[in-house]
């Protein structure tokens, strides 16, 4: 079909002006509006039984019936009908079941609702809180030494700590092989290696290490054997205190003048040594394994103990009797409780637990204890990570103004979290030397600036100072 005079002249402007438009290299065609970047979100549709349907009801005249006075249904009969063919739906299948199982678990844990009111931290004339001006200090914390990671026990590191001597940095860690390592952190031997040495003074999992309160040159372990072993730093060598063959210990503390050695087993027992008289008594305080003790700094007659039953319990150590050993506060967990320790004004105490919480219970003049906080925390560390445990920076040079405690993470962090307002204030990593979970962390108790000691389960240490 022949073009007009009007289409040929319009085809004719049209290329001109795309002519014109690629000088300009401005796009001839308009793109189509640009969708989200966001992801779409889904409609649940949850699958559906159909249940079988009623006929549905039709008039007399429909049906091609005379017209009746009397219904043929009432509602009242319909409803019956129908609860006959309904059925109730009280179990899930097995998967689902266990599922449901597991979140109500979560959703009805115990103590998760502080019973206090939050605080609010004073600023000061620069318009920073306590845990601002600490968090600032925290931040300038690097790893230094000139190795990535430092081998100080053959195996996982069950514990460690700092000699409290501020003028050595001496590294003290112990294994689940029996072996306690040491690590004279800022020096190296004649070939640039880390000067570590290592000891085996058990047979079995170390399960606490301690320097004596009295006497910095006594370090104290036990072990799942029975010993407790005392190395004596000014001649290098162990004494023994063995409690029994039957009893497996697992963490103990000493009394300020460390006349007291205080240990709980894996059967619930709660024992007392007193160094002088050489006098043991053992005490029935629960029915599964006691992981944790620690006697309170301040108020040196209450003693914490966490225990596989779910609880952390408080005693009043002076109230016991060889019959009688009822605690003054038991709190519950939603599962088992790993850790328990009172904070360094002995007005706080850290737990932790399988059921990914961290709480804090704040004490009152009157031994009445409330819960403060509850942080939401992955403490599910598996076979082959330490327990996770909330230990304060018992530093009184920096510690205490305000009180934190530190922790490790599951995704190779070290966390540390302020006791006064139960916050997270730092996250400490250091991808050129952290390459593992690290399972145990303490602070040096008397360095002019905060230090920490890291360990994981491989032996393995790094040092963060200034």
């Amino acid at each position: 079909m022949a073009l007009s005079d009007y289409e040929k002249q319009r085809l004719e402007n049209i290329k001109q002006n795309e002519a014109l438009l690629r000088t300009l290299e401005i796009p001839t065609t308009l793109k189509q509006k640009i969708k989200s970047e966001g992801t779409a979100l889904r409609k649940h549709n949850p699958p559906t039984k159909k249940e079988p349907k009623l006929p549905l009801r039709t008039s007399a005249r429909i049906r091609g019936e005379a017209p009746s006075i009397k219904r043929d249904l009432d509602i009242e009969t319909i409803e019956q009908e129908q609860s006959k063919r309904s059925k109730t739906i009280d179990s899930l299948g097995a998967e689902d079941q266990d599922k449901l199982l597991g979140l109500f678990k979560t959703t009805l844990l115990p103590n998760t609702e502080p019973t206090t009111v939050e605080i609010k931290q004073e600023q000061d004339e620069h318009g920073k809180t306590p845990d601002q001006h600490l968090s600032t200090q925290l931040e300038q914390l690097k790893i230094q030494h000139a190795w990535a990671t430092v081998k100080v026990t053959p195996s996982r590191i069950n514990g460690c700590l700092f000699h409290p001597s501020d003028s050595k940095l001496l590294g003290c860690a112990v294994d689940v092989d029996g072996y306690l390592g040491f690590w004279d952190i800022k020096n190296q031997d004649e070939q640039g290696e880390p000067v570590v040495y290592q000891y085996k003074p058990h047979k079995r999992t170390i399960t606490d290490i301690h320097f004596n309160p009295s006497d910095a040159s006594k370090l104290m372990t036990s072990s799942y054997d029975g010993l407790i072993r005392t190395f004596d730093m000014n001649k290098a060598e162990f004494t023994n205190w063995q409690v029994s063959d039957s009893f497996a210990l697992t963490s103990f503390d000493l009394s300020q003048d460390g006349n007291d050695i205080w240990f709980s087993t894996s059967d619930g027992e709660i024992g007392l040594q007193d160094t002088r008289s050489n006098a043991l008594t053992v005490y029935k305080a629960k029915e599964k394994k006691i992981g944790c003790i620690h006697l309170n700094p301040v108020h040196t007659h209450l003693l914490a103990g966490a225990s596989n039953d779910r609880t952390v319990s408080v005693w009043d150590i002076r109230m016991w009797s060889e019959k009688l050993v009822e605690p003054l506060h038991s709190f519950e967990h939603g599962y088992s409780a790993t850790s328990c320790y009172w904070s360094p004004n002995g007005d706080l105490l850290a737990t932790t637990s399988y059921d990914d919480y961290i709480r804090l219970f704040s004490l009152d003049d009157g031994n009445e204890m409330k819960l403060k906080s509850a942080i939401k925390h992955n403490n599910h560390t598996g076979r082959w990570v330490t327990n996770f445990r909330a230990r304060w920076n018992t530093n009184k040079l920096n510690g205490i103004k305000p009180q934190h405690l530190i922790i490790g993470n599951m995704k190779q962090t070290i966390d540390i979290y302020s006791g006064e307002t139960g916050k997270e204030m730092i996250q400490l990593y250091d991808d050129d030397h952290i390459t593992a979970i690290p399972s145990v962390n303490q602070f040096h108790p008397n360095t002019q600036k905060p230090t920490i000691l890291a360990g994981n389960a491989s032996g393995r240490m790094v040092c963060w100072d200034y």
